[in-house]
């Protein structure tokens, strides 16, 4: 049995610029931070049975088939590697499908460490990035972008970059990852659950149709120094400033990202303190992350848990894909 895990993340700025629809035409720049939370993936070689299987973290079991859209990667997954026999996949995730935060990239980063890892091989972090994407994207046809594969890999905050021939580059931000991990800790940043979950899909699709007509993702992309420049500097006001900036031209640019129920969640929190928030990955759904002074976030806190918005206490992890046991 190979094990492997990688990170979940949240996509702090730039979001949407990964795409091949954007950055084939304008580049892409981002800024984002991996979770310490995991995805966990198990590979074992199955010594019976005709076909491999995939344990998911709600305990259903199925086979795994290229024309299935949920075991889809992982076939291709297993075919990219050349592996014919039977092998049972256990997934194991601490969010719920559709939630936002890069789950799905993160399973498929940790499967192709392990599958490497179960034939005696070594793939760079940076490799398993790339060859995720490649399978989720290209393979697959699913309307992702590279961010959540690089998160997963690498770990820590990022900052990622990528050229109009699609080359991705990243630089680690350690002081980054120190402010989010301190304004998480302190409650100026909270990180929300809404009881929404959903396929990135439909957003994903809209937006990429948007982009393909030649618009650029700019009121978004260029927030990220600024949001750097906040973020670092802990600066509460200016991050809430900046949160509302965002959601509200992601919003513009893309109608699809929210909905009515989102949209009311949002004025809520504002009456209750909350400074500015914002929608976590394709939008639609998923985790808000709120911004709140010192004097708001009791009552916001309050307000989000009779909304039905659970907060979710959570750190940064400095650490990417990384094999537990072969």
């Amino acid at each position: 049995m190979t094990v492997a895990s990688a990170p979940l993340r949240l996509s702090l700025a730039g979001g949407g610029s990964d795409l091949p629809e954007h950055y084939h035409k304008h580049g892409c720049r981002l800024l984002t931070v991996a979770l310490a939370a995991r995805v966990q993936v198990r590979v074992t070689a199955e010594s019976s049975g005709s076909a491999s299987v995939v344990c998911w973290p709600d305990r259903r079991t199925e086979l795994i088939a290229s024309t299935n859209p949920d075991t889809g990667p992982i076939q291709a997954a297993l075919d990219w590697f050349a592996i014919t026999e039977p092998q049972r996949i256990e997934i194991t995730s601490p969010v719920s499908g559709g939630s936002g935060l890069g789950g799905s990239s993160a399973m498929l980063v940790a499967l192709v460490t392990a599958l490497a890892a179960g034939l005696g091989e070594r793939v760079a972090a940076a490799q398993a990035a790339r060859t995720a994407f490649i399978l989720e994207r290209i393979q697959c046809g699913r309307p992702v972008g590279q961010q959540d594969h690089w998160a997963a890999a690498i770990g820590g905050a990022l900052e990622l970059v990528i050229d109009p021939a699609g080359v991705a580059r990243t630089r680690s931000l350690p002081a980054l990852q120190a402010a989010i991990d301190s304004l998480l800790e302190q409650g100026a940043l909270m990180l929300l659950r809404t009881p929404i979950t959903r396929s990135s899909a439909a957003p994903l699709n809209a937006q990429a149709s948007i982009l393909s007509g030649g618009r650029a993702f700019g009121g978004v992309t260029s927030l990220v120094d600024e949001f750097y420049s906040a973020f670092c500097a802990q600066n509460t006001p200016k991050i809430g400033a900046l949160l509302d900036r965002h959601w509200q031209a992601k919003r513009a640019f893309n109608p699809s990202t929210s909905n009515l129920q989102l949209d009311r969640w949002y004025e809520q929190l504002r009456e209750a303190g909350a400074l500015g928030a914002k929608v976590i990955g394709a939008g639609a759904g998923g985790y808000l992350l709120v911004a709140s002074p010192d004097t708001t976030q009791h009552n916001v806190g309050s307000t989000a848990a009779e909304l039905g918005l659970q907060r979710w206490m959570v750190s940064c992890d400095e650490h990417g894909v990384r094999v537990e046991s072969e």
